[in-house]
């Protein structure tokens, strides 16, 4: 389907934009609409490109407020981990799609998601037609027969059905140091390489990790992953608070990105990302919300303002964290991590994109949309969300709402 969209704002000044074939064909004033052209009258509202979450485990939606107030090993040890293991792919399939609803009303067109079940969890992605970087978890707790059963299910996931590849991408992950053994790290790393796969890696989450690693294997966990063979231009670590100069030497020379989740930093009193050392050191930076249970939101409007805020405090520089580039890291630097050809909205790009209400009173005024979006804007905001050149979202609301709340609450029966 083309669109044309009217009198929309962008960059503080009124334009139409065309759609067609998944991407913006032409910004212009004044486009004239052919007969084949669904026109959508954009007063009042700019548009933005949507936003990337780089890092979520999207099943967990349903978990959101379970465990509150402990530290990260408490929390996945007895509150976690034994509800995941009532967790079946139908129980994931209504949590991952919960996760979508979130998501899809607070702007995120696409998440990168590290969890259990994967053909459950592409399925509904295809069906609401947000984008995914869907992984299977490596995870055996050194254990020698869950590595070969690891290694085995990994097979059977390079070989898995994808639903929608225009949306879809499958990647491998690690879930951690301190849950995975040098041989099935080692084989995954090497999967990843083969195959040309993005790597998902929970990396230096926290002091503990960094300290157990540095007892157990002399080195920290990004020097004990450069040895496995785990970091390439590829590899995308989650969290990476605990680093080291050392560390960001590595990072640098093996061109590894970045993923910073505050939210879920803050909340597990992991620690502070080095936001702006890391970005004046020319790492690639994106943004992510974490999962429910550990956030307990995955609104990308909470996660700038707090990547902002703790940039300053975690720098002791107030010009830290600017607007500017704190709303990149949540779109174009997201986009460009996982290889998808958008994150602006230029012509050819593809159109990922939302339109926001500039009649709301967080939008109000207008001397610095870009500012808004950081330090005032909630989801309310975002009217209508486009993935591919195809509305997911209009008036706030998505078609199946109910049907993904009534299947959420079916699921949540079966967990307690």
């Amino acid at each position: 389907m083309n669109m044309i969209l009217k009198n929309v704002t962008l960059n503080q000044k009124l334009c139409d934009i065309k759609i067609e074939k998944g991407r913006f064909a032409q910004i212009a004033p004044n486009i004239t609409p052919t007969p084949n052209d669904d026109v959508i009258d954009a007063s009042g509202k700019a548009i933005f490109p949507a936003f990337y979450n780089l890092h979520t485990h999207a099943a967990m939606s349903l978990l959101k407020g379970v465990g509150d107030d402990k530290e990260l090993f408490s929390w996945l040890s007895q509150d976690i981990w034994p509800r995941e293991a009532k967790f079946d792919a139908d129980i994931i399939y209504a949590g991952t799609k919960l996760a979508m609803l979130e998501m899809a009303k607070s702007g995120t067109v696409f998440f990168s998601d590290m969890y259990f079940e994967q053909a459950a969890i592409m399925k509904a992605v295809a069906e609401i037609g947000l984008k995914a970087a869907v992984s299977i978890v490596g995870f055996d707790m050194f254990d020698p027969k869950q590595t070969t059963q690891k290694i085995d299910a990994i097979k059977e996931f390079l070989d898995l059905y994808n639903p929608a590849p225009d949306l879809i991408q499958k990647t491998l992950s690690i879930h951690s140091v301190y849950t995975v053994s040098a041989p099935l790290i080692e084989h995954i790393a090497k999967t990843a390489h083969d195959n040309n796969m993005l790597l998902h890696i929970h990396a230096s989450e926290t002091k503990k990790e960094v300290e157990d690693c540095k007892k157990e294997h002399g080195c920290s966990p990004i020097a004990y992953l450069e040895k496995l063979g785990a970091l390439c231009p590829r590899t995308i670590l989650a969290h990476a608070v605990w680093l080291d100069d050392n560390d960001i030497d590595i990072i640098k020379k093996n061109q590894v990105k970045l993923v910073t989740n505050p939210s879920s930093n803050f909340k597990l009193n992991s620690g502070m990302f080095q936001f702006d050392k890391l970005s004046k050191a020319n790492c690639l930076i994106g943004l992510g919300t974490d999962g429910s249970a550990s956030n307990n939101s995955l609104s990308m409007f909470d996660e700038m303002k707090l990547c902002a805020l703790s940039a300053k405090i975690q720098a002791n520089d107030p010009t830290a964290g600017k607007v500017e580039d704190v709303f990149a890291v949540a779109t174009s630097n997201g986009a460009q991590i996982m290889g998808i050809d958008a994150g602006d909205i230029k012509e050819g790009q593809l159109a990922d994109c939302m339109l926001v209400s500039l009649d709301n009173p967080l939008m109000f005024p207008a001397h610095n949309l870009i500012s808004n979006l950081v330090y005032a804007a909630d989801s309310s905001i975002v009217d209508t969300l486009i993935c591919n050149g195809k509305i997911i979202m209009q008036n706030h609301r998505l078609n199946d709402e109910d049907e993904i709340l009534k299947q959420a609450k079916t699921a949540l029966k079966r967990i307690h």
